[in-house]
């Protein structure tokens, strides 16, 4: 009985597979690589605070995109820095009425998601008027502060 198996049959097509698995293979690391710079912040995502090279972008998670008053909400956050996806952590979330000298009555919870990004949870702001949200990320071995003002009527 005859060898009928497909690769003895035509042998050139099974190289022209290899060798396209390869190029396959290639393709997709390249577009996995450019998918990865391309999760940094931009103005899309939110709002982008910038300081000492580091990037971080927040935005509010719900169908509005927006902080509520009086409920309990959750951001996510994304670090980067110059090289692409930042290996800093969000080391805390914190929020003051600086007119008002106080704070939240929470203290919110943070959970890594891998790539930079992060979920806060268990915000709330109380009361309208303006509120300095404050982000401490660990970076190497500096703790860098950024803050943002937000409006909450």
């Amino acid at each position: 009985m005859k060898d009928r198996s497909y690769a003895k049959r035509y042998p050139l097509v099974g190289r022209r597979w290899r060798y396209g698995d390869y190029q396959l293979g290639t393709l997709a690391f390249c577009l996995m690589a450019g998918a990865v710079n391309a999760a940094c912040p931009i103005a899309a995502d939110g709002t982008v605070l910038r300081k000492d090279g580091l990037l971080l972008a927040y935005q509010p998670l719900g169908k509005t995109g927006r902080i509520p008053m009086a409920k309990h909400f959750a951001l996510d956050v994304q670090l980067c820095d110059k090289s692409g996806i930042s290996a800093a952590r969000l080391h805390k979330a914190d929020a003051t009425m600086p007119e008002h000298r106080h704070g939240m009555n929470y203290r919110p919870a943070i959970t890594p998601l891998g790539d930079g990004r992060f979920r806060v949870e268990g915000m709330m702001f109380h009361m309208a008027g303006r509120w300095e949200l404050a982000f401490e990320v660990q970076s190497g071995k500096e703790l860098v502060r950024l803050t943002h003002d937000v409006q909450i009527e």
